[in-house]
């Protein structure tokens, strides 16, 4: 079985490092990407089958990563969001946005772990 790939879209990079030791710890592929531009190209070149994505970074902050990922990619992955206390943006719900669930920040590696396997479960496409 194919390890599931996950992008970390974060211009923290020992946050970045952190989570992508605990997420191959679990069995996971992951790569990293310090913004959003750098997200979506590496979404173009090679498909995720989820995003962790931060929302205040430079170049292109979360949420516009959020608006411009349906336009760019055909078939865009379920998006985790972690957030200090993000909820809503601009007067649409996170949810709204089609964000496939949110986790706090200070991480908590177990609370991460499983909003990621709900993501996974939900997102799964025939012949996953």
């Amino acid at each position: 079985m194919t390890a599931k790939a996950i992008l970390i879209v974060d211009d923290d990079e020992l946050r970045c490092e952190l989570l992508a030791e605990l997420l191959q710890d679990e069995g996971y592929a992951v790569r990293i990407a310090n913004d959003g531009v750098e997200g979506l190209d590496a979404l173009e070149r090679e498909a995720a089958d989820l995003v962790l994505l931060d929302i205040i970074m430079p170049r292109m902050d979360g949420i516009r990563f959020l608006q411009v990922l349906p336009q760019r990619i055909e078939s865009p992955p379920p998006v985790i969001v972690i957030s200090g206390s993000m909820d809503s943006v601009g007067g649409k719900t996170l949810e709204e946005m089609n964000v496939a669930g949110t986790v706090r920040k200070p991480v908590d590696p177990a609370t991460l772990i499983e909003t990621i396997e709900t993501a996974l479960s939900q997102g799964a496409k025939p012949g996953d």
